[in-house]
């Protein structure tokens, strides 16, 4: 069933479409929620058995919030004058890349290593350092981020079983295994710049400081979005600034300009633009509109035409003392460094060009070919 939310005469359209991002993540028991961008209505398609009242109640108190919002529209950086093209067929891309991106497959696994391998050679070239981390990440480093309490609609949390004789037999009988288990120390990182901070924790650098790693990175998603580009799981690529302010937007604006170059190269469309951060709370709207009046935050956002169509590839973020100084990251005059995290989902590369070319590799253009195919020197 299909039911219909007004929004008109509330909101505007940009606070119904803030509301939507939030309504995502608000409720259970439903297979689809949109914007009718006429009607500016919510539709939401609840499943059979869910009940509709706590979806009304939800519903309404979202929009009670969102009314007393003000948001900003994004500033375009670079945009693409070119029409995206699409030849890549959804059944042929899965048979590559399974839609819940649970399994890559030839050249989508190529692709993969192609893209970080350009990533890693172009990072270097900026001085980084290698960086390698584990899946998990301590919860109490997300904490001394606040990243779970502003972010909460992201995180997974790891369980365990206590290491005990009697618990343990439990569990080879239990059929309810939920409760035996406890949550562990740890969640899944939501991203891979965290770990960066956490090994810095409480140090001195008297000079620039550049780290790139690639992690697998998990977010919870809601499970009617899954599939194709979005993912509970997938593999970012980060390079990570500490300096002082002038050094981390000179490195930015450096990887953006080089961003939209290889982003070209390869023959993709769409725009770079002014972008906030996914707050959930409505009380937290104001930081995202500091991102944007500040241009903290810019996204590479690819058009992979009218099957797949567009979604961001990569971030590029100025953080400015927000993440040094709860970590005690410090510079030589013991005040916090400022830092910047360039972001790039590997997997959403790996879709769009697959979106765009299709799977036969030999049919691709030379010149995103030989882009691709362009070798690294290690330093």
């Amino acid at each position: 069933m299909i039911k219909s939310y007004a929004t008109s005469g509330m909101l505007n359209a940009r606070q119904a479409q803030s509301l939507l991002s939030k309504l995502i993540y608000s409720v259970e028991g439903i297979a689809d929620c949109r914007l009718d961008e006429d009607t500016q209505d919510i539709l939401v398609d609840i499943l059979p058995g869910t009940p509709e009242g706590p979806i009304d109640e939800t519903v309404e108190r979202l929009i009670d919030k969102e009314r007393h919002v003000r948001l900003m529209g994004s500033r375009m950086y670079r945009q693409s004058e070119r029409i995206a093209g699409q030849e890549g067929r959804p059944e042929e891309i899965h048979k590559l890349f399974a839609e819940n991106g649970s399994v890559k497959r030839g050249l989508a696994v190529t692709l993969t290593r192609q893209i970080d391998d350009l990533l890693i050679g172009w990072a270097q070239r900026h001085g980084a350092e290698l960086r390698s981390y584990p899946a998990m990440i301590p919860v109490a480093t997300l904490q001394k981020c606040r990243y779970i309490p502003t972010f909460p609609q992201n995180i997974h949390f790891v369980s365990e079983f206590p290491h005990r004789l009697q618990e343990l037999e439990k569990v080879r009988e239990s059929e309810d295994l939920n409760a035996l288990a406890r949550l562990s120390p740890y969640a899944l990182a939501p991203a891979v710049c965290f770990h960066c901070y956490a090994e810095l924790s409480d140090s001195r650098l008297h000079e620039p400081l550049v780290l790139t790693a690639r992690g697998t990175c998990c977010r919870h998603e809601a499970a009617w979005r899954l599939g194709n580009h979005r993912l509970n799981e997938f593999s970012m690529r980060e390079v990570v600034l500490f300096g002082d302010a002038a050094f981390i937007e000179d490195e930015r604006k450096r990887f953006m300009e080089e961003a939209w170059d290889l982003f070209e190269a390869l023959g993709l469309a769409g725009r770079m633009e002014t972008a906030s951060d996914p707050f959930y709370f409505s009380e937290e709207s104001g930081k995202g509109q500091q991102q944007m009046m500040g241009n903290m935050k810019y996204e590479l956002i690819v058009n992979a035409g009218a099957d797949a169509g567009s979604f961001s590839i990569a971030s590029f973020n100025d953080m400015d003392t927000s993440l040094c100084k709860p970590f005690g990251v410090l510079d030589g005059g013991a005040n916090p460094m400022h830092s910047g995290c360039m972001a790039f989902g590997i997997d959403r590369w790996v879709y769009a060009l697959l979106a765009y070319y299709g799977t036969d590799y030999g049919k691709w253009p030379p010149g995103v070919r030989n882009t691709l195919e362009r070798s690294r020197t290690f330093q």
